[in-house]
Parts: structure tokens; C-alpha cells; sequence
């Protein structure tokens, strides 16, 4: 392993003049890519069949296997996930026009797809261990308005699934969950994809299993996995009939490919993550104030399992730098860091006109605290090594750091 290289001064730091640390960025997404004769091995079906996209052999191939990962009755594909959430929302809502109830503690284009299905967004706050969704505070927000409720599975830890279940079961609400964090991992022993009406998984580049692009929903509800096939495809029954409004959203044979030779490594995959994690807590361990968002490791007596998708650095208020002031300062090494979910969508510019913005207190505190740190297959162990070694430095020389930050900035 290289000797990590060392900031000797704060000129030394890229953000007043140094040279990066890092010359190839680190990125934050998964970017996994699959075996190259597993993948072409595939691909080459494609080709010997003629049968490019419309449900082919290797979509069917690939939601059985999703259907038995999950442990589920029917898994639909989708040519991405964003459109599996707009047509599960549409469907649920049956012609009504009303309010989704998500949390603002997500991704940014999460309440684009409930306005996309003909819905508004109802944000809500989370739990501040699980950083889901509050059930009590889920409870509270229920109107007759109410046209589902959007849980989202975090990277640490699923949704309060038990309570949500009991709160929609006695309103009559429908359940969903995006899911897309949740491959692979488990609540109660069980595998995520058995739980709400659906679940929405993503098989985007940067996730765990990598389709390219793409998507898949799971469920249990055969009525409710016929309908969203047929509306991925303009609502056709056969060939000519059309039975509801649908639209374009198969995913195609290449794609397919892609998922299933991913699908054959992702036990690797997840054993690279965990040993990412793992490398993180300790190069990181004794830096003054800092901390790792724990995974849960179980429910009760049962031991979970995750996917280990993400390190989350906690940076407290009292640090010498604000969490803000880190991601700027390891973006400019070339280590692509994120402020994790914030601005909270509540707070976003791009939050719907008109929508009440609610009191949110643990969202906007949590909004302030983490860092998303580099992770995925191109980030190695020796450069979690040197991004500790960065850190000891911003925190050595903080005070010093802050101030020039500060007088870049035009604050006195």
C-alpha cells in the first residue's frame, strides 16, 4: 500500500492552490460493473434471438430471479425506477386526485413522480436513528386527501414497516416503499420486496445491482402486478387492445443483461461494500468529534442483513469546520463527497408552488450533519487511508482553515 500523502500546510489544500490529492476522482455511486464474459454472454442471446425489447426472455429471466431473491409472487421490470413509482402511485390513487405523504429526508426527485401520477406531495418527518419516515407523524398528516403513503427505505435501516402497516391497514391507505436502497437486505428476518402493496428498486448504475438504467417493482398483488404491466406498456392487452392509459417503460433485453450478470456477483459486491465500511471506521478511528452512521444489525432477536451502500460521516456542530465547509474542502481534492439530503425537498427550489412548507425539526437538524463519503468500486482501501489522513489535518488545522474559508467567502 502507498504511503499517504500528506497536507504539510493549509496552502497545501486544493481549495487555495494545492494540487489535489487525488488525481482520479472518487466517486460516490456504486458503479459496479458486471463480469465482461458474464455480460456478453448474455448479450449474445439478444442477438441470436432477434429480440431486442417487449418483455423478452432475459426480462423474464431476470424477474424470476428478482422474484426469488425477494422472495415475492410477481416482480415487474421497468426501464427505470422513477417510472415504476409514477405508474404504482397512478394505479393506487384509481382516478383520484389527492396527496402522497413522503419524507423530505430523500432524493430530490422523489416528489416529481407523485406530481408526474397526479398527486401532491405531503412531506413529513422521520425518526432520527432510522431516518425514515415518523409513523406518529405519518398518522397526524392523514387527510381524507390521502392517496398513499411513500415510505423510503434509508441505507442504515428500512422503514418502521410493522407501524406503518397497522396505521394504513386502519385508514385504508395504500403502502408503498421505495425501496431502492433495499437490495438485497432484510426486515425481520425477511427480505425487503414482501412488504406494503410494492416496492420500487432501482438498477441505476450507481446502485447495488447495475442495469445500466432500469428498474423493478415487487409485489405480492397479482391484480396489482397484471396492472402494472399492462400500463408499461401503453396499457395493452395483447396485441391491438388497449385496456388504460399506460405508457412506454419496458426495460430492454441489453439492460436485462447487464442486471443478470450483476445479479450472479452481487454477494461479492456486497462483501466490498462491508469491507469499505469496515476500512472507514477504522482509518477514521480517533479523530476527535467524528462518527459513522451504524447499520442496525438487528430486529429484536433476528439478525439483519444490508447491502452496505453507502458511509455516512457524521460531522457534529462543534466541530472546527462545518459539515459544508468539509465538502468543500474534499471536492477540491477530488474526492466527490455530498452533503447528504440537503437541502431537505421541503426546503428545495425546486419544491412544488403552493405546498404548505412544514415544521420538520429532525429533517432539517439531520440535513446539517452527514456527509456522504466516497464509496463503490472505485474507491480503494489505501485511499481511505489518505482521506483519514486528510481528515486529522482539517481538524489539526480547522480554526485556520475556517478563517480562510471564511475571508474567500467576503465574511469577516
Amino acid at each position: 500500500m502507498p504511503e499517504p500523502v500528506a497536507k504539510r500546510c493549509i496552502e497545501d489544500l486544493a481549495c487555495f492552490g494545492g494540487p489535489p490529492l487525488f488525481a482520479r476522482p472518487l466517486p460516490i455511486g456504486q458503479l459496479a460493473m458486471p463480469d465482461e464474459d458474464a455480460f456478453f454472454g448474455y448479450a449474445r442471446q439478444t442477438f441470436s434471438n432477434r429480440r431486442l425489447t417487449n418483455n423478452g426472455p432475459l426480462v423474464q429471466e431476470l424477474e424470476l430471479r428478482l422474484a426469488a431473491l425477494h422472495q415475492v409472487d410477481h416482480c415487474i421490470a421497468f426501464a427505470n425506477a422513477s417510472l415504476a413509482i409514477i405508474l404504482l402511485i397512478h394505479l393506487l390513487a384509481a382516478g383520484r386526485r389527492g396527496e402522497v405523504i413522503m419524507p423530505a429526508f430523500t432524493y430530490a426527485g422523489l416528489p416529481h413522480l407523485a406530481r408526474w401520477a397526479g398527486q401532491t406531495p405531503r412531506f413529513c418527518d422521520i425518526e432520527a436513528d432510522s431516518h425514515t419516515l415518523d409513523p406518529a407523524a405519518v398518522a397526524a398528516a392523514i387527510t381524507d386527501d390521502t392517496t398513499a403513503i411513500l415510505g423510503v427505505h434509508q441505507v442504515n435501516s428500512p422503514c418502521r414497516i410493522l407501524d406503518l402497516s397497522a396505521i394504513a391497514e386502519q385508514r385504508g391507505i395504500p403502502l408503498i416503499f421505495d425501496a431502492v436502497h433495499g437490495v438485497a437486505c432484510t426486515f425481520g428476518g425477511q427480505p425487503i420486496g414482501r412488504f406494503g402493496r410494492a416496492e420500487v428498486f432501482s438498477l441505476h448504475a450507481t446502485k447495488l445491482l447495475n442495469g445500466f438504467e432500469g428498474g423493478y417493482a415487487t409485489t405480492n398483488d397479482r391484480r396489482l402486478a397484471e396492472d402494472l404491466r399492462c400500463s408499461r406498456n401503453f396499457g395493452f392487452i395483447g396485441e391491438s387492445e388497449v385496456s388504460a392509459l399506460g405508457m412506454n417503460a419496458k426495460l430492454n433485453e441489453l439492460h436485462a443483461a447487464c442486471a443478470l450478470a450483476g445479479l450472479d456477483r452481487l454477494d461479492d459486491c456486497i462483501a466490498r461494500n462491508r469491507a469499505r465500511v469496515v476500512a472507514y471506521q477504522e482509518a477514521f478511528a480517533g479523530i476527535p468529534g467524528l462518527g459513522w452512521l451504524p447499520y442496525g444489525e438487528a430486529t429484536g432477536d433476528v439478525a439483519e442483513r444490508h447491502n452496505y451502500e453507502f458511509a455516512l460521516l457524521q460531522v457534529p456542530a462543534d466541530w472546527p469546520l462545518t459539515r459544508n465547509q468539509v465538502v468543500t474542502l474534499m471536492r477540491a481534492e477530488g474526492a466527490l463527497a455530498r452533503a447528504y439530503y440537503d437541502p431537505p425537498l421541503h426546503h428545495s427550489p425546486h419544491c412544488p408552488e403552493g405546498i404548505a412548507v412544514p415544521d420538520l425539526p429532525v429533517t432539517e437538524r439531520l440535513a446539517q450533519a452527514f456527509v456522504q463519503m466516497p464509496v463503490g468500486e472505485l474507491v480503494t482501501t489505501a485511499e481511505v487511508v489518505q482521506l483519514a489522513v486528510l481528515f486529522r489535518f482539517l481538524h489539526s488545522h480547522g480554526e485556520q482553515i475556517a478563517q480562510r474559508l471564511g475571508v474567500a467567502e467576503g465574511r469577516p
